[in-house]
C-alpha cells in the first residue's frame, strides 16, 4: 500500500513538473502553502508572480505588502498599503497594516533591522505516565530562513526518561528538485542510548500537486540498543484558504534482537487546523494504532492499541518571535493513560 502511494505521489509531481509556468490559481495556492508554513520569503516570491499574471488582484497585493513588512522591507510595504487604502479607505485590515507599518519604521528608526535569515527555537517536551513515572527533554535547534534551494535545521536533544539521562543529535534536510517537488532527508545519533534510538535515518518525497495539496511519501528507520524498526507511508496536507487539513498513515515493522519474526503493526493521524494573521493557527488532532506520531522512544514500540487526542497553538506575537504549545491525551489500553505536552520558543534573526 505503501508503495503504491509512493508511485502515485511520483506521477503527481511529474505532472505538476511539466507544467512549470502554472496558472495563478496554482501559483496562489503555493504562496498561501508557504505563507502557511512560515516561509515569508518565498511567499512573498510566490504572490508576487501571482500579481504578474493577475495584477489587479487587492488580497494578492495586501499580502505582499504584509509579508514585505514581515521580512523587513517597510518602505516598499507602507507604500503600497497607501495605495491598496487609496483604492478602499474603509478596509480595516489595510487601515490596521499600515499603522504596524509606520509604528515599526520609527521603532527601526532607532534598531536598524534587515531580514530574518536564521531561526532558533529552543523546546521543553514532557510526558507523564501511569503510576507516577514521568519524563522531561529539551532541545535546542538551529535552521536558515530563506529562498534556497537546499534547507537545513540542526537539532540537539537531552532527554531524561525512565532514569536515563540521553544525548541525541542530529539534522533535517530538504532538497528542491522542482517548485513542486522536494526530496527531504534525516539523520540522528544517540550513541549508547537505551530509551532513544542510536540511530535514526530517513528519506522522503513531498510534492505539491494541485488545489493546495501536498502528497508525501517517506521512510524512516530507528536503531533501538535491541530492535529495528522500519515506517514507511503516505501523508497529505490540503490548504483551502484558512483551514488545513493533514493525514497520515504508517506501516510498521519492528525486528527485535534473537527473534526470527518481525511484528508488523498500522498507525493513523488526523489533523484540521485554523490559520489566522502572521502564520499563527490552532489545531487539534486524533491517532491511533503503533506510534503515536512523536519523538521516538523505546517504550513506543509495540503499543498497538494505543488511541489518543489533543491540540496545538502556534502564534508569533511579533514578525521575529513566536511561541508553540502542544497538549495530548493517550490512552495505552491496558496500561493506562499517559498526558504528553511541550512548550516551544522561537527567535529570527
Amino acid at each position: 500500500m505503501a508503495l503504491a502511494a509512493l508511485a502515485l505521489l511520483l506521477a503527481a509531481a511529474s505532472a505538476s513538473a511539466q507544467a512549470p509556468d502554472g496558472s495563478a490559481a496554482e501559483l496562489r495556492r503555493e504562496a498561501e502553502r508557504l505563507r502557511g508554513e512560515h516561509r515569508l520569503p518565498e511567499a512573498l516570491a510566490a504572490y508576487r508572480e501571482v500579481t504578474a499574471r493577475e495584477p489587479g488582484g487587492f488580497e494578492d497585493r495586501f499580502w505582499i505588502a504584509k509579508l514585505e513588512s514581515w521580512t523587513g522591507h517597510l518602505d516598499a510595504a507602507e507604500q503600497d498599503l497607501a495605495q491598496l487604502l487609496a483604492e478602499r479607505p474603509d478596509d480595516s485590515d489595510t487601515r490596521i497594516a499600515l499603522a504596524d507599518v509606520r509604528r515599526w519604521r520609527l521603532a527601526a528608526l532607532r534598531t536598524p533591522t534587515s531580514p530574518a535569515r536564521w531561526e532558533a527555537d529552543i523546546e521543553y517536551d514532557g510526558e507523564r505516565y501511569p503510576g507516577g513515572a514521568a519524563s522531561d527533554g529539551a532541545t535546542l535547534g538551529l535552521r536558515t530562513l530563506g529562498r534556497h534551494r537546499l534547507r537545513w535545521r540542526a537539532a540537539l536533544t537531552v532527554q531524561d526518561k525512565f532514569d536515563h539521562t540521553e544525548t541525541r543529535g542530529g539534522t533535517d534536510l530538504g532538497l528542491r528538485l522542482t517548485r513542486s517537488l522536494e526530496l527531504t532527508g534525516s539523520a540522528f545519533l544517540a550513541p549508547g542510548a537505551e530509551v532513544l534510538p542510536r540511530g535514526t535515518w530517513g528519506a522522503g518525497l513531498t510534492a505539491l500537486a494541485a488545489r493546495g495539496l501536498l502528497l508525501s511519501a517517506d521512510y524512516r528507520h530507528d536503531a533501538y540498543a535491541d530492535a529495528r524498526v522500519h515506517g514507511i507511508g503516505p501523508s497529505l496536507e490540503w490548504y483551502a484558504g484558512r483551514w488545513l487539513l493533514a493525514a497520515r498513515y504508517r506501516y510498521i515493522a519492528t525486528r527485535f534482537d534473537g527473534v526470527s519474526s518481525a511484528a508488523n503493526d498500522h498507525a493513523g493521524l488526523l489533523s484540521i487546523g485554523c490559520q489566522y494573521g502572521l502564520a499563527n493557527i490552532v489545531r487539534v488532532f486524533g491517532f491511533a494504532g503503533g506510534e503515536s506520531f512523536g519523538e521516538p522512544s523505546r517504550d513506543r514500540i509495540g503499543s498497538s492499541g494505543a488511541r489518543g487526542a489533543g491540540a496545538s497553538w502556534r502564534h508569533f506575537v511579533s514578525p521575529v518571535q513566536g511561541f508553540e504549545v502542544v497538549y495530548a491525551l493517550e490512552d495505552l489500553s491496558a496500561r493506562g493513560t499517559r498526558h504528553t505536552y511541550g512548550l516551544r520558543l522561537v527567535r529570527r534573526w
